[in-house]
């Protein structure tokens, strides 16, 4: 194994263990290697993969101590900031942005990166001004559930390690600024200047997307296009952009150049390095997002590479690349895009390699087209659990076309004085999208979440498959069968697994037994879209299930059944319960009443909760649908909704009210949990879901302390993740962050409190 694979086989492992590693044990190691490498008289190879080892896990304690202080959390902070990047602006209209702090109080820290919500009007000036205000920051923080997308795990890759609310801000004056602040206001005006002169065509978007990196004006359908036929990175400046802009300006350069020398030397050589500092340049002007910079690094190593004496072979290249890319950034190899972009090169090499004739007219495209399909597809399996079928088609019309002519295009524009090129560009790209629309309406493949033994397997017949020996076809079809057709586990019969999911400050609870799967609340929705979008769909995706047989909305209020709107379209054969259905007309609710039962695989369901007259005259909270799911060995949860004090006072005297789970109601609003009712139910543990640090403070302290006075285990959705409850002749409870520890995690988090 070389060298090269050793060093960057270190750089790569540390980011992704759960736990970090003590840098002073790491570097006592390797000074002890050193030492035996010179009694020895000679280093060994794998010297290099701890060499590696160290490096990234310094780096990852330089950035593990610059976190927020736990005791620093909230609390006010005046800081001088600059504003980097281009402001977004949610879809309340509140203006978000990615500031460098440039100083705080003494005896106090911030992150160097860090988010704020700036109470301003947003403008095209805000990119690259300064701000003194008074900030209140959380620490790394976000929605933790199986399945979905790692938030917290993106926001470590780009170093933004806190979130802060602005108050009181004070623009300062910016008498000199550095070169990132010039060049982000110089795309907020290209931004603007799009938006004035394109914004009513459909590819203006697309236009900005692709010239300054700048997608926030790419519409959902858009998006939902691009996601549909596995074309959203062409409209992501990476590899393919930077590399076709370098290899452009590459052949121009070198043909200017064809016959000129210098000292009797040629300067074609040269033209290389022309193509890169032009891509440099096209990454800055695209706010150097962090998959640019990587690309650009990779890129640079490619050129220096080839441009030696020494013939480099192009597999060195490739691990040099890879060198060049987590030297500075070992959290690239945490996200999916290096593993895409490095994995799909490889595999174009190993399509390519000892084949001469191989890579002309047709056979080229079907090479090619073999190669990428062969790396993809685990890899998109394992970190998105579903794959376009037309993903192939629609790449091989995007990439040359999106990704290629049209972006060359589109920087022209950009870099022209006149309003009518610009229009025309915007015009094109809109016609451009057209096909990926008709693309997008094309089946979908969706599977369960593979097994990680399943997915090394499976890129292991990838290996085998971009061979040149088509002998070994056969066991590489074979070794993908695991992932594509994956054993998804569920509950035997009379058993029943309850997952809270952490949505934030809402409710979502997925029921399932070993054939039918119920949804109690779907969490809230809002202007930017459902939570569920991010949470509870990613889920039963996960777990193999298209839609539910039922849902049940406990009641009306936004934080419960807010994602309902987003919901309803995509389940319309899912049987529909509410307290009030008159609240959702013609949509084909019933009315959860109490005494109501219905078993599903042996599994009780017995509603408790509200009567007919309740439901008619009671608040929205203490109309709650209250649900006892039971086991076919008796083990029980109860899930409560919003109730309070005054609905459980009536039910104090139901036979049925006994549960070994509690769902605690109304998140731990000091109007549910009284002591009588607690006591009554009896439970062993008791879940609370609500979102981290929320405004209303939930759960209450007086709540929190009344639960362990009453004896339970208590958890927290803000705290331990999803919780998933597993009742059979036992019960068993554990939280999401303790079953995937992340090294950044504070430990009390993982494990619940008595």
């Amino acid at each position: 194994m070389p060298v090269l694979a050793w060093l960057v086989a270190g750089l790569m492992l540390p980011p992704n263990l759960p736990v970090s590693l003590p840098v002073h044990g790491v570097a006592a190691g390797v000074i002890l290697l050193g030492c035996w490498a010179g009694v020895r008289g000679r280093w060994p190879a794998w010297g290099w993969l701890c060499l590696g080892v160290l490096w990234s896990v310094w780096r990852l304690d330089l950035r593990l101590a610059e976190q927020l202080p736990p005791a620093q959390e909230m609390q006010p902070v005046t800081a001088q900031f600059t504003v980097r990047g281009l402001p977004q602006v949610d879809g309340m209209g509140r203006v978000q942005v990615v500031a460098a702090v440039e100083a705080v109080p003494e005896g106090l820290s911030l992150p160097s990166r860090i988010q704020v919500r700036l109470p301003v009007e947003p403008s095209a000036d805000l990119a690259g001004s300064r701000w003194q205000a008074e900030l209140r920051c959380q620490r790394l923080h976000a929605l933790a559930n199986p399945y979905a997308f790692d938030m917290e795990g993106w926001l470590m890759a780009q170093g933004w390690l806190a979130r802060c609310q602005a108050r009181s801000p004070e623009r300062l004056s910016t008498p000199w600024q550095d070169v990132s602040a010039r060049i982000d206001r110089w795309r907020a005006y290209q931004a603007g200047r799009i938006r004035t002169v394109a914004g009513t065509e459909a590819g203006a978007g697309l236009l900005a997307a692709l010239t300054i990196g700048d997608t926030r004006a790419i519409t959902p359908e858009q998006w939902q296009w691009l996601a549909r036929t596995g074309t959203t990175h062409v409209v992501s400046i990476s590899g393919l952009h930077l590399a076709l802009l370098a290899g452009t300006l590459t052949g121009l350069a070198g043909w200017l150049v064809r016959r000129r020398t210098w000292r009797g030397r040629s300067l074609r050589p040269l033209a290389a390095w022309a193509g890169l500092a032009g891509a440099a340049g096209y990454a800055l002007l695209a706010g150097s997002s962090v998959p640019t910079l990587r690309a650009l690094y990779m890129l640079a190593a490619g050129c220096w590479a080839l441009q030696q004496r020494r013939r480099w072979p192009m597999r060195q290249v490739w691990l040099l690349a890879l060198l060049a890319v987590l030297l500075p950034d070992p959290w690239a190899a945490t996200q999916a895009g290096f593993w895409l972009s490095f994995g799909l090169v490889a595999a174009l090499l190993a399509v390519g390699s000892g084949r001469p004739g191989a890579w002309r007219g047709m056979a080229a495209v079907a090479g090619t087209q073999l190669a990428i399909a062969a790396a993809s597809v685990p890899l998109l399996l394992a970190w998105f659990g579903s794959l376009p079928l037309l993903s192939p088609l629609a790449n091989l019309y995007a990439a040359p076309v999106l990704g290629g002519a049209l972006t060359l295009v589109s920087l022209l524009a950009l870099l022209q004085p006149f309003d009518v090129p610009l229009q025309l560009v915007a015009w094109l790209l809109g016609l451009a999208l057209e096909p990926l629309r008709w693309l997008a309406a094309g089946p979908q493949w969706q599977i369960p979440a593979p097994a990680g033994w399943a997915v090394v397997l499976a890129l292991l017949g990838s290996v085998l498959m971009v061979l040149p020996s088509w002998s070994l076809r056969g066991l590489a079809a074979c070794l993908w069968l695991p992932l594509l057709w994956p054993v998804t586990e569920r509950p035997a019969a009379g058993e029943v697994w309850l997952t809270v999911l952490d949505i934030g400050q809402g409710l979502s609870v997925v029921v399932e037994t070993a054939s039918h799967t119920l949804v109690y609340d779907v969490g809230p929705g809002g202007p930017s879209g459902a939570t569920a979008s991010r949470t509870l769909l990613p889920y039963l995706a996960g777990r193999g299930v298209r839609a539910p047989d039922r849902v049940m909305l406990s009641h009306d209020d936004s934080d419960h059944a807010g994602g309902w709107a987003v919901l309803a379209p995509l389940w319309p054969d899912a049987g529909r319960w509410g307290s009030r259905p008159g609240r959702w007309p013609g949509q084909g609710f019933a009315a959860c009443r109490q005494g109501q039962r219905w078993t599903w695989d042996g599994v009780e369901f017995r509603v408790l909760w509200p009567t007919a007259g309740v439901a008619e005259s009671a608040s929205d909270n203490n109309a709650s649908c209250v649900l006892k799911v039971t086991s076919r060995q008796g083990r029980s949860m109860l899930l409560t909704g919003d109730l309070e004090q005054a609905g459980e006072a009536e039910l104090l005297g139901e036979p049925a009210l006994s549960s070994d789970v509690l769902l605690v109601g109304h998140h731990g609003s000091r109007t549910s949990s009284g002591m009588a009712f607690l006591q009554a139910v009896g439970a062993q543990a008791a879940i609370v879901s609500a979102g981290y640090r929320n405004r209303y403070r939930h759960p209450q302290r007086q709540v929190w302390e009344r639960l362990r006075e009453a004896g339970m285990q208590r958890w927290r959705t803000d705290w331990q993740g999803a919780i998933r409850v597993r009742l059979h002749d036992q019960v068993a409870v554990s939280g999401w962050r303790g079953q995937r520890p992340r090294y950044w995690d504070p430990g009390w988090r993982d494990e619940p409190l008595r």
